[in-house]
């Protein structure tokens, strides 16, 4: 029963891959980006950990009828968000809505100002804990302040590089463009390759890979996408497997493979969710949107202006929980339920964070949320001032599939609102001027296309 499971859940995903490519030949389609994870988390990760020891593998997870029940749950919630994907993107778009050559200036520079602040926070960061050695001269290193919004505004680079291509949709990118973006992602890189953080490194990857196909829509081939697919998450296995040894003036080799992260039981993913899952089931203590509520009423004031935020909103819901570790998931109530405990910093991903925060709600829950991407997807199409926010979005798909919701909705509300908001303000501006019909340029990365006029 349980291989049937994954084999169900392999060909559902397979089958929702290749009918929207079919269809959209987009790469930044949700279904595209968001699917694989599912398979790698639910089908990849699970398989692996039983073919290099069953015995761990089954135990830790409470052994056959547990894992059947828990995979179980993980097809309906993987066939929740592909449903919810198409349910949003089912929606016609509007007129074209494109960008007027004031707008594009004006977007230049709302670019460069976010991409300054994001620099600035970083360097801020990196002086506070000593110098730059100090910052990446030691394993999972970086810089630090104690405020969060300085800490999240290093990461400003992820809004400023969708502003600054969509700002050149008329012109093209230059080479002194190009400078800008990297400069604008810089500390996202950097965080991302010495720190050996996934997060940061799919941030700046995806970010600057969707801000480009939004803006230009090259002719991708599948193959390039399956590759660079690959590469990717090849990369961000390696960086944690190596992690250890990556950092300014390492002498240790960095030959980890990539498959020893996928070995380390106590931070497998897989088995943390299965792990919550079983809690919940057991216990019935599911939080029913309130861990998460209670999280960002409490994150969005600074700590300097409300010190016990955290333990004052979290006893005005009535929750018992710790919300500065593990994101409020209580792992040692887990693990007496389980028998094991789970590493420091680990993240249980899409089902089993969905399914502690919600409960039986949970599928409803993740097909809203691929409605949303469904839906943000469509309306990008047709309206070139949401493309950054949804290149924003697209990047930030890697933390509500593979982290927690709490990671993701605040990224969500940092950097997705300042990018809608400044494009809808630039777009009351060229509301009351009238505008040129611009020219748009096709890009192609397979054959060359002359431009075109939109309609």
């Amino acid at each position: 029963m349980y291989y049937a499971l994954l084999g169900l859940v392999a060909a559902i995903c397979t089958f929702a891959i290749l009918r929207d490519w079919r269809r959209w030949r987009d790469v930044f389609h949700p279904t595209i980006y968001c699917v694989p994870q599912l398979m790698f988390l639910y089908v990849a990760l699970p398989l692996y950990g039983l073919a290099t020891d069953e015995f761990e593998f089954v135990s830790r997870a409470g052994y056959w009828d547990e894992l059947a029940d828990f995979q179980f749950i993980a097809a309906v919630m993987c066939m929740a968000l592909i449903f919810g994907i198409r349910w949003g993107a089912r929606t016609v778009g509007g007129p074209p809505i494109s960008i007027g050559e004031q707008d594009a200036r004006a977007i230049f520079a709302v670019a460069i100002l976010f991409g300054i602040l994001g620099f600035v926070a970083w360097i801020v960061g990196i002086i506070n804990v000593g110098g730059f050695d100090a910052a990446y001269g030691r394993a999972y290193g970086g810089g630090w302040d104690d405020s969060g919004y300085v800490r999240e505004a290093a990461q400003f680079g992820l809004i400023a590089a969708p502003l600054l291509v969509l700002s050149r949709r008329k012109g093209g990118m230059r080479l002194q463009h190009w400078i800008l973006v990297f400069i604008a992602l810089l500390p996202l890189l950097v965080q991302g390759i010495l720190g050996a953080r996934r997060g940061p490194t799919f941030l700046a990857i995806t970010g600057l890979a969707a801000s480009y196909v939004l803006t230009f829509r090259p002719r991708i081939p599948f193959w390039l996408a399956f590759t660079a697919a690959l590469l990717v998450g090849s990369l961000l296995l390696w960086l944690v497997a190596n992690r250890d040894a990556i950092y300014l003036g390492s002498e240790k080799a960095l030959d980890s493979p990539a498959s020893r992260m996928l070995e380390n039981w106590s931070g497998n993913e897989y088995l943390f969710s299965s792990a919550i899952v079983r809690y919940v089931n057991e216990t019935g203590e599911a939080f029913y949107g309130m861990r998460v509520f209670a999280h960002m009423a409490a994150r969005v004031v600074p700590s300097a202006i409300w010190p016990t935020k955290y333990a004052d909103v979290l006893a005005a819901v009535g929750l018992d929980i710790d919300l500065t570790q593990d994101a409020g998931i209580p792992v040692d109530r887990i693990a007496t339920v389980t028998g094991c405990k789970v590493a420091v910093g680990a993240a249980p991903g899409m089902v089993g964070d969905f399914w502690m925060e919600f409960g039986m709600f949970a599928p409803l829950a993740v097909f809203a949320m691929g409605a949303l991407y469904g839906k943000l997807w469509r309306a990008s199409r047709a309206d070139a001032r949401l493309q950054p926010a949804y290149a924003i979005f697209a990047a930030l798909s890697i933390y509500f599939l593979t982290q927690t919701i709490e990671a993701w909705t605040f990224r969500a509300l940092l950097f997705g609102i300042p990018a809608v908001v400044a494009l809808r303000i630039l777009a009351h501006r060229r509301s009351h001027a009238r505008v040129a019909n611009p020219v748009w340029y096709a890009h192609s990365l397979t054959q060359r296309r002359g431009a075109r006029h939109c309609e």
